[in-house]
């Protein structure tokens, strides 16, 4: 399911750039109503042996803005959109912003619109372009380094794929039965996009990108983002 957040503005709120963190942080606490299930997301997810998958995801903000002293000043309105395969959360996601608002910090919005799709992929084949970057990466514990792949190399489709396979079956249960095939569109390496999130680098990549497979696998991946880190802003697209 999709949620599209409309937020209206009485005064600029000002955030910082890498501001992932704080989009994540203002959907756990809007799911504090249901103690057990934020409990449950935050703490536990659906595990699959040492991985967790929080099984949602969001956009980047948009907006009307101006870029000042490396923050991004929003002036009157804010727009973003959260996804899940969970309908529980979106549900309660809604009903949050509507009925308590949103807080940037200490500053409640309470001009909340919120629009609610349950749009479905129905084909096994899309053409689409992310709307945040997709990250996947390999880490090095002993050496602690992590290397992140980038679209030029077959690993980075291969991780792609493996995400998905442990992503679906900690949430179905079962395994699924074929793989994804996905391949960049762009003649050149796609935009290449670095962020700071609680003191770590990470970094992914937009671009566009054909990808088939079974629909219901394409319709999973639609509501719950592509590659790692989709609960920090990682992982969303659109269909073109």
């Amino acid at each position: 399911m999709q949620l599209i957040v409309h937020i209206g503005l009485e005064q600029p709120i000002s955030l910082p750039l890498n501001y992932n963190h704080i989009v994540q942080s203002i959907i756990y606490r809007s799911i504090g109503t249901m103690p057990d299930y934020a409990d449950f997301l935050h703490n536990e997810g659906y595990s699959l042996e040492k991985r967790q998958y929080k099984m949602f995801q969001f956009s980047q903000l948009s907006g009307d803005y101006y870029i000042q002293n490396k923050q991004i000043i929003f002036k009157s309105y804010i727009v973003f959109e959260i996804r899940s395969p969970e309908p529980l959360l979106i549900r309660l996601l809604g009903e949050s912003f509507w009925n308590n608002g949103i807080y940037f910090g200490k500053t409640l919005c309470t001009d909340i619109q919120i629009e609610l799709y349950d749009y479905t992929i129905e084909v096994e084949e899309l053409y689409i372009q992310m709307k945040t970057p997709i990250t996947v990466y390999s880490t090095d514990y002993e050496m602690g380094k992590t290397y992140y792949y980038n679209p030029d190399e077959e690993e980075f489709y291969r991780q792609i794929n493996d995400n998905f396979y442990r992503k679906y079956e900690a949430y179905y249960g079962v395994d699924p039965i074929s793989t994804l095939k996905i391949q960049k569109l762009d003649k050149d390496l796609p935009k290449k996009f670095v962020t700071k999130y609680q003191g770590s680098y990470i970094t992914g990549w937009y671009g566009k990108y054909l990808i088939s497979g079974k629909r219901k696998y394409l319709d999973f991946l639609y509501q719950a983002g592509l590659g790692s880190k989709n609960s920090q802003g990682f992982g969303m697209f659109e269909i073109i």
